[in-house]
């Protein structure tokens, strides 16, 4: 038996990684819009003092760190692993901020960095270098870098290092030398833009600190866009405003390596071009400001001068004024703040999309992922929402469901799993059919990578808000993987059709969405178009030890069973309390507790966000939602990779 699912009772910002929506349901109607801690990074200073008589100064100990930024406009969301000559490695978690430090005592130069990750909703690996005298001292993680690393290697980075056996070639391809080069001929090759933008002509793109703000060279990093084809080992460089070419290189030569880009081409990316981001973000600070210690009120939302007013702003399906409703009257907002902010501007730099992630003084129920429009409206940079009559977003996911069926009439007990892996694919359209009542949404065609060539149809669930594929007995929004099994409501069976391959939904594989009403019409033109970030897992990879493990679930120390869950409801005031573990690599995302009638009905719902390293919960049970017998209850728990795919576990209990 699979958990119902209701709304999550927070304002929906927008997103491209909502809450949960999962098996048969728990309606999201989450809040989106996010974390605004560009912060810059932190040099420090070492002060060695002076003694007196025949004492002299105290020598600080060398520093055995690396440390630096990785960002590619944005930080990078993820991790860093840094491989010595000798193949040891160390690795750490990038910081909100972009930075990283590795402490790397005991190993051997020079040394080979992978970062690997998201920047808004792209997923990136990105390359570095360091010779042993860098020890101490700043070495970034960029697109610039990569294309060094690549360089040198005469391949792109990514598929060099694949190679196992050229981790013992670190030694003789990585020294002095070789990353001067690399770095004076990068330097050369983007003069013209760092010119036109104004950095400093000594700046080296290796070694220089700089903070992920969307300044300086980070400004940089943003409008130039920089694409790698592994087939072919072309690096093509582009001006992001236009998605003009303005250079390339060949990695498996060294003839183009200093060629400088096209300066004919180079349209927006100038100091204007940065003060335009810069407002962007500045909108971002304004907005988070009004929150940071009460609710604003609508009035002074409406005049804050960060919102798009007028009928141009839709945020799911939502009007400015049920937007800012539900947003000022939300308490988890104070103290609102975002983070891994990404801007890009469309060509003419009067309007862009802004990806970031949001969180406030509660974490734990307030943290999203948002995609929003912003326009220039007589020459002020305004938020217009994300432009969509309905939540939509898409991410890998995997889920294991474990159950145990309690025979009441003394036939004992049955447990078993099942697992579904594929496609999250969330489209809910609840805001404009509430506003629309005459012209539904009612159905969904989804195309892109691995799906049919007709796409995957996706139409109302039963009992929630929210859009389900379109299979017999399957109560899910997970576009599931062909050719597996998956656990329908009335057993299990293999999906052959409304199905991916997932050997073919490649990393950043590009979807669209189309949603219609009862006639077929298309209700948002030629649809929307969603970013998977990472491919998703292949399911014969997957093993019951990837996923969470629930290791309790008691109420008064009593592991639950339907019956206690309905008697502990009835008696109030009661809290269930649920353990588990994370596998390494995963960071605990989203808790729900559940409880079903015979009839399918949800008794009771509860969920919670969590915060990253949380092993436990207590979730008070609140009040009865209907009435009947509760015969099916448990708790669905979910975890998230650095690249935001997801991993759950769904662990129940039924009575017959």
């Amino acid at each position: 038996m699979m958990p119902p699912h209701l709304r999550h009772n927070t304002v929906h910002f927008g997103l491209e990684s909502p809450p949960l929506k999962i098996l048969q349901g728990i309606d999201m109607l989450s809040c989106n819009f996010k974390k605004l801690a560009l912060a810059g990074a932190i040099a420090g200073i070492l002060l060695a003092g002076c003694g007196s008589g025949g004492g002299g100064a105290a020598t600080p100990a060398a520093s055995t760190t690396l440390s630096g930024t990785v960002a590619g406009g944005a930080a990078v969301i993820g991790t860093v692993l840094i491989t010595d000559s000798k193949g040891a490695t160390k690795g750490a978690t990038i910081e909100a901020n972009g930075h990283y430090s590795i402490d790397v005592s005991g190993m051997t130069g020079p040394f080979v960095l992978k970062a690997a990750g998201t920047v808004g909703n792209t997923s990136v690996t990105y390359y570095s270098a360091a010779t042993t005298a860098d020890v101490g001292g700043t070495v970034n993680v960029t697109p610039f870098t990569d294309l060094m690393v690549s360089n040198i290697a005469a391949q792109m980075a990514e598929t060099y290092f694949s190679d196992p056996a050229n981790i013992a070639k670190i030694g003789d391809l990585i020294t002095a030398d070789k990353l001067a080069a690399a770095q004076s001929a990068l330097h050369a090759k983007l003069e013209p833009v760092l010119t036109t933008m104004g950095i400093s002509d000594s700046i080296d793109l290796l070694r220089t600190s700089f903070a992920a703000d969307h300044s300086g060279m980070d400004a940089v990093l943003d409008l130039v866009k920089v694409e790698t084809d592994t087939a072919t080992n072309i690096v093509t460089l582009k001006n992001a405003l236009t998605q003009a070419v303005i250079a390339t290189d060949n990695a498996a030569t060294s003839t183009d390596d200093a060629t400088p880009v096209d300066s004919t081409k180079l349209s927006g990316m100038n100091a204007e071009g940065v003060t335009d981001l810069q407002a962007v973000i500045a909108k971002l600070d304004g907005f988070a400001a009004l929150f940071a210690t009460s609710l604003p009120s609508m009035t002074t939302l409406q005049n804050s001068g960060v919102f798009d007013t007028s009928s141009n702003f839709m945020m799911d399906g939502q009007t400015f004024a049920q937007f800012a409703s539900e947003l000022s009257t939300d308490p988890d907002a104070i103290g609102l703040k975002f983070s891994n902010v990404a801007i890009t501007l469309d060509p003419g730099s009067i309007t862009g999309t802004l990806t970031a992630d949001i969180t406030s003084n509660n974490p734990a129920t307030f943290t999203e992922k948002i995609q929003l429009k912003m326009a220039k409206v007589n020459g002020l940079w305004l938020v217009q929402g994300d432009g969509r009559i309905a939540d939509v977003s898409i991410t890998a996911q995997a889920q294991r469901d474990e159950w145990t069926s309690m025979n009441t009439m003394g036939g004992g007990t049955t447990q078993g799993s099942s697992m579904t892996n594929g496609l999250w694919m969330n489209i809910d359209p609840h805001s404009y059919n509430t506003n629309n009542p005459g012209a539904l949404a009612v159905k969904a065609v989804v195309t892109g990578p691995g799906l049919p060539a007709g796409g995957v149809t996706m139409v109302q669930d039963i009992q929630n808000t929210w859009f389900d594929v379109e299979l017999p007995n399957y109560n899910n929004n997970v576009i599931p993987e062909c050719g597996s099994t998956v656990n329908g409501t009335q057993g299990p069976f293999v999906a052959n059709t409304q199905c991916v391959i997932i050997a073919q939904a490649l990393d950043n594989s590009v979807y669209t969405a189309i949603l219609k009403d009862s006639n077929g019409n298309s209700l948002n033109g030629s649809g929307y178009t969603l970013t998977l970030p990472k491919q998703p897992y292949i399911t014969s990879t997957l093993s019951a030890a990837a996923f969470p493990s629930i290791t309790a679930i008691t109420i008064d120390g009593v592991d639950i069973t339907p019956s206690m869950m309905q008697n502990a409801v009835a008696a109030g005031g009661k809290s269930a309390n649920v353990t588990w573990t994370m596998p390494t690599g995963l960071m605990s995302e989203h808790l729900d507790l559940w409880a079903n009638t015979t009839t399918g009905a949800s008794y009771i719902h509860v969920e919670k966000d969590l915060l990253s390293t949380a092993t436990s919960a207590l979730m008070g049970l609140g009040t009865a939602l209907t009435t009947g017998t509760v015969t099916n209850a448990g708790i669905w728990l979910s975890g998230v990779d650095a690249y935001g795919r997801r991993l759950a576990v769904s662990k129940s209990v039924s009575t017959q």
